[in-house]
């Protein structure tokens, strides 16, 4: 089974642990294919050189200042002034440059894939599932002209499942260029930046409820990598700003559950884009305004 996406990697401080990368290479996934991006303000960058191209894969140094230009940190920006947003910026510059309309977001913490039925785990992931799954997607976006869609991971799915579909974007995300005309804004959480806060001009985005998902190693805790940026500010950052860009969709809550850590709740309901269908004198659209729905009018 023939594969040509390529997958894009963020990286930060994690030179010798590129899980996702060492994932792809061992179910056989083109090294040339793999491409890993690091920052130029970055220390380790010999050591990247080393693992990276040492194993035949791509790496690239993106000018993280550029990115700062174009980036809202919305309420404070971390120490180093960096975000995983500010790679995924640049691939899309890369993509755009190259003649790419099709990749794969991925951070640099995948350990693998499961299969779930129902919410109900049955076994790991085989080379075929996913590779199979990753051609199934891009031909599902292509045809019904999709922006943007993802794979739920592990802590998406549990109890009783029975949704295909899932409104949440996060990893892994499938990017169908043609239908991006920018990347993100500013620092966000996943679950909304790259449902809402990009701009995707395909019809439908989320992600597959069932099925191949996601072995997701837990947020904040690994060496390297994110955990670094959440520490910085607490997890500030994670939890605080989508409540200030979508205030009628997101709020910030204790969740008892998790330690009664800061995080966030989001109503979909209020992210999603709605057509409202009238009588034939009336039209409607509906668009974003604050972070609400705006409902616009026009009379035949």
């Amino acid at each position: 089974m023939k594969i040509d996406i390529p997958i894009f990697i963020p990286s930060y401080h994690r030179p010798d642990n590129i899980k996702t990368m060492n994932y792809f290479l061992s179910i056989g996934y083109p090294a040339d294919l793999i491409h890993v991006f690091i920052d130029d303000e970055a220390d380790d960058a010999a050591e990247y050189e080393a693992n990276v191209v040492g194993r035949g894969c791509n790496l690239h140094i993106f000018n993280i200042e550029k990115e700062r230009k174009r980036f809202d940190f919305v309420h404070r920006a971390s120490v180093s002034r960096r975000a995983a947003g500010m790679s995924r910026n640049s691939f899309y510059d890369y993509a755009k440059e190259n003649g790419i309309d099709f990749f794969i977001m991925q951070d640099d913490d995948t350990q693998g894939y499961q299969i779930k039925r129902f919410g109900k785990y049955l076994r790991k992931a085989t080379s075929e599932d996913v590779i199979s799954t990753f051609l199934a997607i891009r031909e599902m976006m292509e045809r019904r002209r999709m922006g943007l869609f993802g794979l739920s991971q592990t802590g998406d799915i549990y109890g009783i499942h029975t949704r295909l579909f899932r409104p949440k974007v996060m990893n892994t995300t499938f990017v169908n260029a043609r239908y991006i005309t920018r990347g993100e804004k500013g620092v966000q959480d996943d679950d909304t930046s790259q449902f809402v806060n990009i701009y995707n001009e395909g019809l439908f985005c989320g992600s597959l409820g069932d099925g191949v998902i996601l072995s997701q190693m837990p947020s904040a805790t690994q060496k390297g990598g994110l955990t670094d940026l959440y520490r910085e500010n607490k997890l500030l950052n994670k939890a605080l700003v989508t409540p200030i860009q979508f205030p009628s969709a997101i709020h910030a809550e204790r969740q008892k559950k998790n330690g009664d850590r800061l995080h966030h709740r989001v109503s979909y309901r209020y992210l999603k884009p709605v057509v409202l269908r009238g009588g034939a004198e009336r039209q409607y659209s509906v668009g974003y305004i604050s972070g609400g729905c705006a409902i616009h009018e026009r009379t035949a």
